[in-house]
């Protein structure tokens, strides 16, 4: 805790505007509002996006490089290595003690549970939002990004979401991340609802106002 607190306001000061979770005042409902907003301003189709166990699939050493553009001090950068290759505890069937290493025989995975892991969870999501506006996604494809940890949102102008799917797909496969192909999918306003960081929105069709339940 005392480690997420410091290296929380180093990552703080250029986090992008884009990423609601686990930053101090903002919360998934300020989340919720930017969708909507962006929904009232023209950005009627949406690509509702889920990754595949992302937690577990951050790859450590593109991790690490993204910490190191902060962090010089070699001894926090090694603490943070021996945290992520820390061997699980658990009780097997038979209620004993069980340690496995996925973590770190895979060189993938952050420790869930850890305060640490919120901060680890935003500053490699930040690859992909920083990513999508420095390739001129965001502009070309009138694509605007919400994300609260691996919930994902992608407003879109209308007929732009299709292509702003694919580039999604192209650059997750970049960062080493899957896609869940079952749970994305395109979605337009007002004909479909999707849900977001566990609310239901969707328009009336009567009137302009949107429902979040």
């Amino acid at each position: 805790m005392a480690a997420m607190l410091v290296l929380g306001s180093f990552f703080e000061a250029d986090m992008p505007q884009e990423q609601y979770a686990y930053r101090q005042n903002r919360n998934a409902q300020d989340a919720v509002r930017e969708v909507v907003r962006l929904l009232r301003s023209g950005y009627g189709d949406t690509v509702d996006a889920d990754l595949a166990s992302y937690f577990d699939s951050i790859p450590h050493a593109e991790l690490l490089k993204s910490v190191a553009r902060r962090v010089v001090d070699r001894r926090v950068l090694h603490l943070i290595r021996m945290w992520l290759d820390a061997p699980v505890e658990e009780e097997d069937e038979r209620g004993g003690k069980k340690r496995t290493t996925i973590n770190r025989d895979t060189r993938q995975g952050i420790p869930q549970g850890s305060p640490v892991s919120p901060l680890f969870s935003n500053i490699y999501m930040r690859r992909f939002v920083l990513g999508w506006k420095q390739t001129g996604l965001e502009h070309r494809l009138g694509a605007r990004i919400v994300s609260y940890a691996d919930d994902l949102v992608i407003c879109c102008r209308r007929n732009s979401a299709p292509k702003a799917l694919d580039a999604m797909r192209q650059m997750m496969g970049l960062l080493k991340l899957t896609v869940n192909e079952e749970k994305t999918r395109i979605c337009r306003i007002p004909d479909d609802e999707f849900d977001f960081v566990g609310y239901s929105v969707l328009q009336k069709h009567s009137e302009s106002e949107f429902n979040l339940n």
